[in-house]
């Protein structure tokens, strides 16, 4: 059976506020759009935690601080950052909590810095689905004005292989949603997630799940296979085989051919192959961009192409 937006077990809707009975061990990860943001711990562990690919969150259970504890890491960084400072919330799908807590949060942000321009988080698809318009735009105006979601590919065979709990139909219902609600959003694309001989289909599906949306920013990777994931054990029991570079690069052509929507895409991230960023609209970049890539595809062999990305030295993101 395929898993659905609907099937992560409901947050507790009464948190523990005391602040000494909580461990937060997660190593706190950030958008590098957000490097000069005042980040705040909110949530260790992912609702989800089910694909196949992530070892993100493995082995931590999913909590959120108290509002004391959030209270106490506001007062460490009253000083240090400016009044209008940007707030990213860390973890990997904080957005997963209760619209009550993340009012609670949003409340005592205000106190310390009253004027701050903008809070963003991490979301998964299914997050978004179980909160209403009402409470979207209600979070909008509290400062929520920017999330980031995996929404990986837009190929359903794909996302159900990588377990991802959502299909194409679902991000484009709930980015919908977002658009309606005043939130701006960044969205994740992994090059290469279908594997062998997948990936021109999932450029161009990708691309036409994306062309139904309006997102502020899409940021690609490539697919890596990571140590102690559902993934490895897949490629250990001949289940996955990797696509290649050459094939990661070829489903970014066709990525890029195919999309239309007005966006910036982001694909600096060291896990990608190749290394490139414009605005979509800007019709002579991206010319220049898909001449590079061929180039590229004429000029080096198979063998050049997987030196020149190395890919087993990556061991995280």
């Amino acid at each position: 059976m395929t898993a659905s937006i609907h099937d992560v077990p409901d947050i507790p809707d009464t948190p523990d506020h005391s602040t000494g009975s909580r461990k937060f061990t997660e190593p706190v990860m950030r958008p590098p759009q957000e490097a000069h943001s005042l980040l705040l711990r909110a949530t260790q562990g992912c609702t989800w935690n089910k694909c196949s690919f992530c070892y993100v969150s493995r082995g931590y259970p999913f909590q959120a601080v108290s509002p004391d504890q959030f209270e106490v890491q506001l007062a460490q960084n009253k000083g240090l950052f400016p009044a209008t400072t940007p707030v990213y919330l860390t973890g990997s799908n904080p957005f997963a909590l209760p619209v009550h807590m993340l009012k609670e949060y949003l409340a005592r942000l205000r106190r310390f810095f009253p004027d701050f321009s903008r809070v963003s988080m991490q979301t998964c698809i299914g997050d978004i689905a179980r909160k209403s318009h009402e409470e979207l735009v209600e979070l909008r105006e509290l400062g929520i004005r920017h999330l980031y979601t995996g929404t990986e590919n837009g190929d359903d065979s794909v996302l159900a292989l990588m377990n991802k709990g959502h299909t194409a139909a679902d991000v484009v219902e709930q980015l919908l949603r977002l658009d309606a609600a005043g939130i701006t959003y960044t969205t994740f694309y992994i090059l290469g997630m279908g594997g062998k001989g997948a990936g021109k289909a999932c450029g161009a599906a990708t691309a036409r799940m994306f062309n139904q949306v309006h997102p502020a920013r899409i940021s690609t990777t490539g697919m890596t296979i990571f140590p102690n994931t559902p993934l490895a054990d897949m490629v250990r029991r001949g289940e996955y085989v990797e696509a290649s570079e050459r094939e990661k690069i070829e489903e970014l052509r066709v990525f890029l051919q195919t999309l239309t929507t007005d966006t910036f895409y982001d694909g600096v991230h060291y896990l990608n192959p190749l290394n490139y960023r414009l605005r979509t609209t800007d019709a002579a970049a991206k010319q220049q961009i898909l001449e590079d890539i061929e180039d590229v595809l004429q000029t080096y062999s198979d063998e050049e192409l997987e030196l020149m990305v190395s890919r087993s030295r990556m061991h995280s993101l």
